[in-house]
């Protein structure tokens, strides 16, 4: 064999390995539009994180670096919105610590999720040491579990947004998985160490699918024990609901929806977790809209509760120290911090029925959403279509 013959045979051998000229890239699959991405998230994102976030930042004052714990989508709409809308306008470095299960290895969704962080985290106002871990939050209420880790090597943070498909008080999974009022519990644990105050958001399902009915009992129980002990709270309750019933002959779960024993009682547990860990509540504001069809109530709501550390002097077990802490002290906090909670619910936006009734409101939520999709990969031109589609 010539030098020439085996010089032609490894250039074959290479050609029908790697073929003939140039290879094209693949076209760009279609992405679909989710129902997460109905204009009214925008509003949410708009009227109450960004709102709030807004308010913190300004009351707070000097801030170089929002730490933010979410749970994002594989888009990562909210730390793109908020890092564009908050952080570049204002200066300010954000810096994310994520959860979500999609960015798992073993996730069917990884690669999607990958290219959707790689996209994000090149954002100017965004710390390039932010991660989403590929775990399940409900893992924090594990000691020494990675997202427990995380969460105490990045603690406290200035904002939490725990943005859920599911229901918070669902039937638990079960193998071991904590659920997500341990997660949380823990969470604010962490929290005891903020020298400023923070913001909590939760968004979930809180129909009958999603609610485990043992939870609904739980909760509209912790409803009715504060309506029972606090004039205030049984005050302000009987006002919105226009009830005239002697307070002792009332029943939280009989005057109200469902879906609202479930909001004051969720509320009700929040604050007073708060108390127990010495942090001050303060709840801000509640937005619900509906899944699926257009009739029946409301079975999404997104809470926004505000808090600030509220230290006290604790008691020791030989009766020495000059305690600031009392019965009668907690039970004032406990009152007090509650008594805004029928108010806030009763009077809460219904976002669906905003935005049928606020067209120039619909057309800007459709106008942002379409633009925060577009940096996320999806055709911006075809988002009123599918909107439009949605309605009809």
């Amino acid at each position: 064999m010539t030098d020439d013959t085996a010089q032609e045979e490894g250039d074959d051998g290479l050609q029908a390995l790697l073929g003939t000229g140039p290879i094209p890239f693949p076209e760009r699959s279609e992405r679909k539009f989710q129902p997460w991405h109905k204009p009214r998230k925008q509003y949410v994102r708009r009227m109450q994180w960004r709102r709030e976030l807004g308010f913190l930042i300004r009351d707070i004052g000097d801030i170089n670096e929002l730490r933010y714990l979410t749970l994002p989508g594989s888009d990562l709409l909210d730390i793109r919105y908020l890092a564009d809308s908050i952080c570049r306008p204002k200066n300010i470095c954000l810096k994310y610590l994520g959860f979500n299960t999609a960015a798992s290895p073993s996730a069917a969704g990884q690669a999607d999720f990958n290219n959707g962080e790689y996209t994000a985290i090149r954002h100017s106002s965004i710390n390039q040491n932010s991660r989403v871990y590929g775990s399940d939050f409900r893992e924090a209420g594990t000691m020494h579990s990675l997202p427990w880790m995380q969460i105490n090597n990045e603690k406290p943070f200035h904002a939490i947004n725990l943005d859920l498909c599911g229901g918070f008080a669902g039937t638990e999974k079960g193998g071991g998985l904590q659920n997500y009022f341990t997660a949380l519990k823990v969470l604010l644990q962490h929290q005891r160490e903020a020298k400023e105050e923070f913001l909590l958001f939760i968004t979930t399902r809180m129909d009958d699918d999603n609610v485990d009915s043992q939870n609904q009992e739980k909760l509209t129980s912790l409803a009715q024990t504060i309506y029972d002990t606090c004039s205030t709270y049984s005050s302000e309750f009987n006002a919105v609901w226009g009830i005239t019933t002697q307070p002792s002959l009332v029943k939280v779960s009989e005057k109200v929806e469902p879906t609202e024993a479930f909001m004051l009682g969720l509320t009700q547990w929040i604050v007073g977790e708060g108390i127990s860990l010495r942090l001050k509540a303060s709840v801000r504001t509640f937005m619900t809209y509906r899944t699926g069809s257009m009739t029946g109530e409301d079975d999404i709501v997104s809470l926004a509760i505000r808090f600030k550390p509220d230290p006290v002097i604790e008691p020791d077990s030989s009766d020495l120290v000059h305690s600031t802490v009392s019965d009668d002290s907690e039970r004032a906090k406990h009152c007090q911090q509650s008594s805004p909670i029928p108010k806030k619910v009763k009077n809460r936006e219904h976002v669906d029925a905003i935005l049928r009734q606020q067209a120039d409101e619909f057309e800007r939520c459709i106008t942002e959403s379409s633009e925060l999709l577009a940096k996320a990969g999806y055709d911006s031109g075809s988002y009123r279509e599918w909107v439009m589609a949605g309605l009809n």
